[in-house]
């Protein structure tokens, strides 16, 4: 390359050197600007959030007070007790209507309509006559413009707010709804709760955007800010503020939109993030006009508001743009004037290289006598000083070269004696090749041995009485006895051998329930690496292309160590549990027959001891009384038994009647704890029940079936939990809207871990429970078990021995 094309690969590269420090100063430019004017925008947001918040606080205060008002009371009072459709009722309405008109309303000229709801959620009273016996409890299913469900069960001085939304039925304008429940104060300061509620609805525009000082954020002039950065950053010409609700309607004016009748829809990123996934974000983005900005969000979770303050991206970085380009043109200027200099001193030195080429060209030529005729004292100068002395070197050097000739000749002569020597080597390399040789025959007959052991080891298994299969990591079969091959009907062991496990055999649950790949008991083994067995109770049958009738069966798999999947294969043991399952089955219907024989007289004794004990058949004596009621108790327990054992029976005879019908899982599950009350008020102990915020969750489900489940289970977790501790019961819809999860957790005994496995098995209970209440059967949680399934459903725990067991349970939708 000549020096000419570097001295300008040279100048470029600096050119390049100054044009990337210019876009790495621009890039960090960019990024101060951006993060400073989000970081004063933030600061601003949380400000206007606090002022937001006093706005709710003031406008809750206000209708709060108007409950405390005893005329006001008063005539609520007697609407409630007035008759529905009497005219006695219609005045107090009117006396209401009159009342709030021209001692409340006048006062305050924001409130646009004021209304009293029954326990219903009906309208009987309002300052619009027209919407009395509107349904605003229909309203709020709905359209969830109020609380009114919330407030009907309220505590004295709770107020409830909703808004902003637009209800165009009332009016134009964005409102914000209040309900406050009437108390009618007692002695010692207490309060007695009214089933009315006072709901009022107040025209929030003016007040809203007083509330987030919109009108100023709007404007080019912020003096409330002064010569602060958080000023600064609002003196933007782009700058605006507005509320976002949860329809994403804008409900406050901004810059851009003075308006709020055109009801401008919001769909940005901030309002996403905000009533999607209750998130406060501050970026970059898009706003609702299509124009990129820098914007800061508020996010209002509770009342569904988003606030937003944003200013155009264009203008923030306006400045920065105008200086790059004075800075470029500056630049390339001087980068011309620089060439142009380099060039002309450039084009002096080549004269001289180009003399030195020519030495050089010459020397190529053996040439040996040419001397470089450059005499400067630079670097050329050097340069040709240095020539001429390589010339002169090199010519010595071929003198040197003809001496180094003749002692080559010499140093052949000593390479052929090496060439002997390596011939030597070469038949010690034969005589150990032999001994090699005799090595491979050793190691054939050893090999003979291990195949002697290979076939015992094979006659072993194949004299297994159980099927046994063994797999590698894929599932493909590696070894196949007899007694499988037997069990799967395929007539060689062959047909098996290589191939794929989950190809020739099938796993169903129950018969009808087919175990998809993914799901089989080996599945597990593979994943936890410890032994996975399947006994009688869960019901596992096998088919195969020979083999079409199901065949119960009892299976065990236990790996076979590490690889790259964790696992080399598995082994599996199969054995044929028809007789097992035939006598199963004739013990479910000896105790489904016994059950039966047994109900008639523990019937006539529970009668009878019961007729004792009230006195129908006379007196009795105290110590009588104590051996009639330990009759009692036992047959109280026995009947239950019984009835335990009877349900399983039919459950698991098919015979299990259902009555499918709608059921409100709230109202339901208020009845169950009803019920058990007195087992709770005994123990002291807090129950709760925490009904999902998305409101009531119906079920289409036969309700004696459920009443057995939730029963038990709740009963469990009295039974088992300690005194003054806790209870809790919850109920949601999956995030699939497929099922609903229904779960009741206590912080009782807990399950033992190495009993948990055996939770659900008919009269199995854990020894810390046997040592806690002895008397139990072990049938409930089986019985339990069995029930869901018989509707779909799943079943599952979770528990801490000492601290508490929580019992999850699903219903389809």
């Amino acid at each position: 390359m000549k020096l000419r094309t570097k001295a300008s690969l040279f100048l470029g590269l600096i050119f390049l050197i100054f044009l990337t420090g210019i876009i790495f100063y621009v890039q960090i430019t960019e990024s101060i600007l951006k993060t400073q004017t989000l970081n004063n925008f933030y600061v601003i947001i949380k400000q206007t959030k606090e002022t937001m918040n006093a706005f709710w606080g003031k406008t809750g205060t206000r209708a709060l007070d108007w409950t405390s008002d005893m005329n006001l009371q008063n005539i609520v009072k007697a609407i409630l007790t007035a008759k529905e459709g009497t005219p006695e009722r219609a005045e107090l309405a009117k006396a209401f209507t009159a009342y709030v008109n021209e001692n409340k309303m006048i006062y305050d000229q924001t409130i646009m309509l004021t209304e009293i709801l029954d326990r219903s959620g009906r309208v009987i009273a309002s300052t619009r006559p027209e919407r009395i016996g509107t349904d605003e409890l229909k309203e709020e299913i709905e359209l969830g413009v109020h609380y009114f469900s919330k407030t009907i069960d309220s505590n004295f001085g709770d107020v409830f707010m909703k808004g902003i939304f637009f209800e165009e039925d009332e009016t134009p304008e964005p409102m914000v709804h209040a309900t406050v429940r009437f108390f009618i104060p007692r002695k010692e300061g207490k309060h007695e709760p009214l089933d009315a509620v006072l709901f009022v609805h107040f025209l929030s525009s003016n007040e809203i955007s007083n509330a987030l000082n919109s009108d100023v954020l709007n404007k080019e002039q912020h003096f409330w800010y002064g010569e602060t950065e958080q000023g600064k950053s609002l003196g933007y010409k782009t700058t605006e503020a507005y509320a976002v609700n949860r329809d994403r309607i804008m409900v406050t004016p901004s810059r851009y939109v003075k308006d709020l009748k055109l009801k401008q829809k919001i769909d940005t990123l901030p309002v996403k993030e905000c009533l999607d996934n209750g998130k406060e974000m501050r970026g970059e983005y898009d706003d609702y006009r299509g124009i990129r900005v820098f914007g800061v969000s508020s996010c209002d979770k509770e009342q569904g508001l988003v606030l937003i303050i944003e200013v155009d991206k264009e203008e923030i970085f306006a400045p920065l743009v105008a200086f790059t380009k004075k800075v470029l043109i500056i630049g390339i200027t001087l980068l011309v004037m620089i060439i142009s200099i380099v060039w002309l001193f450039v084009r002096r030195s080549t004269a001289r290289i180009d003399e030195i080429i020519s030495v050089f060209e010459r020397v190529t030529k053996d040439d040996l006598q040419v001397q470089a005729q450059v005499h400067t004292k630079d670097e050329m100068g050097y340069l040709a000083g240095m020539l001429n002395k390589m010339i002169n070197t090199i010519r010595g050097n071929q003198e040197s070269l003809q001496a180094s000739k003749r002692e080559l000749e010499e140093k052949e002569i000593v390479l052929k004696k090496d060439i002997e020597e390596h011939e030597k080597q070469e038949k010690f390399i034969a005589q150990t090749e032999r001994a090699t040789r005799n090595l491979l025959e050793d190691a054939w007959h050893t090999k003979e041995k291990f195949e002697v052991e290979k076939n015992r080891l094979q006659t072993i298994i194949s004299s297994i009485g159980d099927g046994l299969i063994i797999i590698d990591g894929d599932y493909n079969t590696m070894l196949v006895n007899p007694k499988a091959a037997e069990l799967l009907q395929i007539p060689s062991l062959g047909d098996l051998l290589g191939k794929d496990l989950r190809t020739m055999m099938k796993l169903w649950k129950k018969r009808k329930e087919e175990l998809l790949p993914g799901t089989w008991p080996t599945d597990e083994m593979f994943l936890t690496k410890k032994t996975v067995v399947a006994d009688l109770e869960d019901e596992l049958f096998l088919t195969t292309s020979m083999r079409t009738e199901p065949l119960p069966i009892v299976l065990s798999a236990a790996s076979l160590g590490g690889g790259e999947r964790g696992d080399v294969g598995a082994v599996i043991l199969i054995r044929d549990a028809t007789e097992d399952r035939e006598l199963d089955e004739a013990k479910s219907g000896f105790i489904s027959v016994a059950s039966h024989q047994l109900r008639t007289p523990l019937t006539t004794i529970r009668w009878y001891s019961e007729m004792l004990l009230s006195g129908d058949a006379g007196d009795v004596s105290d110590s009588q009384r104590d051996f009639l009621n330990e009759i009692h108790g036992g047959v109280e327990r026995l009947y239950q038994t019984v009835d335990l054992l009877l349900g399983i029976s039919r459950i698991e005879n098919g015979k299990l009647k259902t009555d499918k019908k709608p059921i409100d899982l709230g109202v339901f599950t208020a009845d169950i704890t009803k019920e058990l009350a007195p087992q709770v008020d005994v123990k002291k102990l807090a129950l709760t029940v925490i009904p999902p915020e998305q409101g009531p969750v119906i079920v289409s489900l036969d309700a004696l079936t459920l009443r057995q489940v939730v029963l038990n289970i709740i009963s469990n977790a009295i039974r088992y939990t300690k005194e003054k501790d806790t209870i809790e019961i919850k109920w949601n819809v999956s995030e699939d809207g497929k099922e609903v999860v229904y779960l009741v957790r206590d912080n009782g005994i807990g399950i033992p871990e190495d009993q948990r496995p055996r939770i659900f098995s008919k009269f199995f209970r854990a020894e810390n429970a046997r040592s806690w209440a002895p008397d139990g059967s072990g049938l409930g949680l089986s019985l339990v078990k069995d029930l869901i399934e018989s509707w779909s459903g799943k079943v599952w725990f979770e528990s801490s021995e000492g601290k508490g067991t929580t019992f999850f349970f699903t219903i389809p939708l």
